[in-house]
């Protein structure tokens, strides 16, 4: 490179976070060694570029890339760029060749504080590399140290980075390192709360959330960008996570959630373009089961239920006729529920149908179970086939009249149809193995229906009144219940569409199965 004479430098200054960009005394410190150096060398500082909290892992930096464009755009007029060491100009040795290649054909030369032997001679080109590796050598180090730390923090369910928007770091040895921020968390709250809902757009919802005075830690708007980071940011609810190495699984953490599970997934969803499940309108109230169901006799009114007020300011549960006019009916809570209970005490069936019952429940079995008798024997058949064709593989593969390759891979295959062969076969083998105890449970069910409805939650409750009573029943303040259609009900299972019959759980009654019959089924008693 042919020499041009001058003295005029520009200064490159940096650090890497914006709490040593804060501390003011790192770039000053830094600008007064570069200045001291170049009025030693007889140099003068036309121009400095400071790049504050930007890592030297990275040529990406703007004031290091202004600072390139500059030293060519003045090539006439510029001779050296004066670092405070080489740490400063760049923490990866591609990228500081790569640099000082770029200002060797500008004809400007690098120089620095510390690391003076640094020249354009083969000696100060070999140092430059030298000291190059070794910064690489303590920055991938001590990334690497940086990642384990984190890791050994996340495990514990601790945040081992500058807390998100919304909440504040804190110093603890042990438990939860950061705490909602009382000033931002609430609005943080309420744009995952307005988002979950599916019904405002992000712009909008980052419009209302920033009129009520959501702002950044440096008292500025929040960007679009930055808050659709908050909405994808599982730590709002609970988890800790890290972005930077997605092997690392995340951890439930320590910090309280913002938002809860359910309300974050609506959000992900939402943000994906899922439309949103709309929940059903809730047409049954648990404390009044018998709401809707049971009629007034005189006007034929579904009775309504509520908490009515006192004289003395107290909530009383009452049943009534809603009808205007006529409220024929009128009594508390605890004597309707207490009569109807009573009235399924009594109600039996006839001695012929109880008689036939195992039958009729043994033939809704076996249409639930289909021909479960003649699948048994084809997996049977089809098992055995697959243990013949094993066994032939080895022969074949004894005689050598196939390769290693082969038998491997049709052994793979002959052996992955077996597991699945007795996997189907344990899991029919045990619904079969369960008929006589259906037929058992389901009869004491059905005959002690008041056991029934007493023990059941409200969905239970609701599904018993239905399976007895699918037309409601009729209430006279003289005569009780009323059943006007009389059914019965074990004539009413033989004309059962077996298709909607399942067997599910029924917490606390043994053996844990009952017969569950589709509310379209037409299913009640009549008294014996």
């Amino acid at each position: 490179m042919k020499e041009k004479q001058g003295n005029r430098a520009v200064l490159y200054i940096r650090v890497s976070t914006e709490e040593q960009a804060e501390d003011a005394l790192n770039l000053v410190n830094q600008e007064k060694k570069c200045r001291s150096y170049c009025q030693q060398k007889g140099l003068t500082v036309v121009e400095k570029f400071i790049d504050a909290g930007e890592s030297g892992r990275t040529d990406d930096r703007p004031e290091f890339q202004r600072m390139l464009v500059y030293c060519k755009s003045q090539r006439n007029n510029v001779r050296y760029v004066v670092v405070q060491d080489l740490s400063r100009f760049a923490r990866n040795n591609r990228d500081q060749n790569d640099a000082i290649h770029q200002l060797e054909l500008s004809g400007v030369s690098l120089r620095s504080t510390y690391e003076s032997s640094i020249d354009e001679t083969a000696a100060g080109k070999l140092t430059a590399n030298i000291f190059g590796g070794f910064n690489q050598f303590f920055s991938d180090s001590h990334s690497e140290k940086q990642r384990d730390r984190k890791r050994l923090a996340i495990a514990g369910g601790r945040v081992p980075y500058r807390a998100p928007l919304g909440y504040l770091n804190i110093s603890a040895k042990q438990g939860p390192n950061i705490i909602p921020d009382e000033e931002r968390a609430p609005l943080i709250r309420k744009a995952f709360q307005l988002m979950s809902t599916g019904l405002h757009k992000k712009a909008e919802v980052l419009k209302t959330v920033t009129e009520e005075g959501l702002t950044t830690t440096k008292r500025k708007p929040v960007s679009g960008q930055t808050f659709n980071g908050i909405l994808r940011n599982p730590l709002y609810a609970g988890w800790v996570a890290l972005p930077s190495d997605p092997t690392v699984q995340p951890v439930k953490g320590l910090h309280e959630p913002l938002v809860t599970q359910e309300v974050f997934d609506r959000v992900q969803a939402v943000l994906e373009g899922k439309k949103l499940p709309v929940s059903p309108r809730r047409v049954s109230n648990p404390d009044f089961p018998l709401r809707r169901l049971v009629r007034c006799e005189r006007c034929g009114t579904p009775l309504t239920g509520a908490y009515c007020k006192g004289r003395h300011g107290g909530r009383y549960p009452r049943y009534w006729c809603r009808k205007p006019g006529c409220r024929a009916v009128s009594l508390p809570k605890i004597n309707l529920e207490s009569e109807f209970q009573a009235f399924l005490g009594r109600l039996r069936a006839d001695r012929e149908n109880v008689a036939n019952f195992p039958k009729i429940a043994a033939r809704v079995w076996k249409a639930k179970q289909g021909s479960s008798d003649l699948l048994f024997k084809k997996l049977s058949s089809q098992l055995e086939e697959q243990k013949k064709l094993k066994s032939n593989l080895v022969i074949l593969r004894v005689k050598g009249d196939v390769t290693q390759d082969e038998f491997e891979e049709a052994k793979s295959a002959i052996t992955k149809k077996i597991y699945e062969l007795e996997d189907k076969l344990k899991a029919l083998d045990s619904t079969r193995s369960t008929a006589d105890s259906f037929v058992k449970f389901a009869e004491l069910q059905l005959t002690d229906m008041a056991h029934v409805w007493r023990i059941a939650s409200s969905e239970q409750r609701e599904r018993v009144q239905n399976l007895l009573f699918q037309d409601g029943l009729e209430y006279s303040p003289e005569s009780g219940f009323l059943n006007p259609s009389k059914p019965c009900l074990f004539n009413a299972l033989e004309a059962v569409d077996f298709q909607k019959v399942s067997l599910v759980e029924a917490a606390g009654v043994e053996p844990a199965s009952e017969i569950a019959v589709s509310r379209e089924i037409p299913c009640c008693v009549r008294f014996r």
